[in-house]
């Protein structure tokens, strides 16, 4: 037996972007004639709660867990990752959930899109794409290792160790910190055999480079990047 849904509250009404219960940023623009859930706690709220039957449900809408990263592959667009909560209020954590690009020919996928999964970090998420790229990709099963390039979201743009140009650049957008290592194959005994998971020894966090550098690379990693990158 499936448990009742949260019921649906009034709208914070000074700031009605956020969550009338734990007041985290969970909408932008607010129309009157929606339903919200909030993806820290879960809460469903609306300006007008009675209307809740005949009100559009659009569920979690903020801009942190609909923003998508686009991983390419080689340069050409291949997937996206997509940040998301897990877990209410000081417990929350993020998680990335991996999606795959070019999926028209599946009439039940919206945007042509497909969602493959979720996993802690976004070293692990790349991982489960380049696990679909070795299996349907040109040269498939192929359990080569493959260097990736990720984005470090935990990176202290304030840190003693940034200078006041690079923690500029940071803010605006024109450098991100990257972890360069290799995504590996699982060995043949393993239950996930030839499915590939994120080396953690492999990997160089801490590297300020120019933005756009994030994704999987089959023969080398980005120029910029290349000193750094692990020998697989």
């Amino acid at each position: 037996m499936q448990g009742n849904p949260t019921p649906v509250i009034d709208w914070y009404s000074n700031k009605a972007y956020q969550c009338p219960r734990c007041r985290h940023d969970t909408v932008t623009g607010p129309s009157r004639w929606e339903v919200y859930t909030c993806c820290n706690c879960a809460t469903r709220f609306a300006r007008f709660p009675r209307l809740q039957r005949f009100l559009r449900h659009v569920g979690v809408t903020c801009e942190f867990c609909t923003e998508r990263h686009p991983v390419l592959v080689d340069g050409e667009p291949f997937g996206f990752l997509r940040r998301r909560h897990n877990g209410v209020g000081t417990h929350a954590e993020h998680q990335f959930e991996a999606w795959l690009y070019g999926t028209d020919e599946f009439a039940d996928h919206r945007d042509g899109v497909r969602y493959r999964s979720t996993r802690a970090s976004r070293a692990e998420a790349m991982a489960d794409l380049a696990h679909w790229r070795s299996m349907f990709g040109p040269v498939e099963d192929d359990p080569s290792p493959v260097i990736a390039v990720v984005a470090d979201e935990q990176l202290n743009k304030y840190g003693p160790d940034v200078t006041r140009e690079q923690r500029d650049a940071l803010l605006d957008g024109t450098l991100d910190v990257y972890g360069v290592g290799a995504l590996r194959a699982f060995a043949p005994l393993h239950p996930r055999r030839g499915q590939f998971y994120a080396d953690s020894a492999s990997f160089t966090w801490g590297l300020i480079a120019p933005s756009g550098l994030e994704g999987i690379y089959t023969s080398a990693a980005p120029k910029s990047l290349t000193a750094h990158a692990p020998q697989v």
